[in-house]
């Protein structure tokens, strides 16, 4: 053998041929370009894993959003469910002060709802919003029916700043859901 068919091991110095893969003395991998090198072989596994486990996160995504909020989605159905009357009172408890939001609400579709989530917006004195507020209320209110609801807010502002208040349905959920 010639001296240009050998070359030295970068780990321990030692004199190999130069199509060796693995030092024969200190048994390191000099090649990375092997299927056969642990390292390249634990990278090629970690990156499948990791793309199952994704497909599989996927996957149970999926399912639990079909099974804890099943169609119909109150999002193709907005306008099913409208407010016919609101009153806001104000109230010192022991907790703080609270605005109690009262109202009668009717569902004009054929889907039952529960767990309605109200968007109230809070005008001053002045015209101007002053507190807005997401609150759900956890009632069910069935097909073509109507249904008493109430919404408690903790203001941010004194009750003599609070004139009027616009009160939205934002989002619904199917009675089909499991929570």
């Amino acid at each position: 053998m010639n001296y240009e068919s050998k070359k030295t091991c970068p780990f321990c110095a030692e004199t190999i041929l130069a199509a060796a893969k693995i030092c024969p003395r200190c048994r390191q991998w000099i090649s990375w370009r092997s299927f056969r090198n642990p390292v390249v072989g634990l990278i090629i596994t970690l990156c499948v894993m990791f793309m199952a486990g994704g497909c599989v996160v996927f996957f149970f995504t999926h399912v639990f959003s079909r099974i804890f909020n099943p169609p119909p989605y109150y999002a193709d159905h907005v306008g099913s469910l409208q407010i016919l009357q609101s009153n806001m009172f104000f109230k010192d408890t022991t907790n703080g002060p609270r605005i109690y939001i009262t109202g009668i609400l009717t569902n004009q579709s054929q889907i039952a709802w529960h767990d309605i989530e109200f968007e109230c917006r809070f005008v001053g004195t002045n015209g101007n919003l002053i507190d807005a507020y997401t609150s759900r209320s956890y009632s069910t209110i069935q097909a073509n029916d109507d249904s008493a609801f109430r919404v408690t807010v903790a203001p941010i502002k004194d009750f003599q700043e609070y004139a009027n208040m616009k009160l939205f349905i934002s989002n619904a959920r199917n009675v089909k859901s499991l929570y």
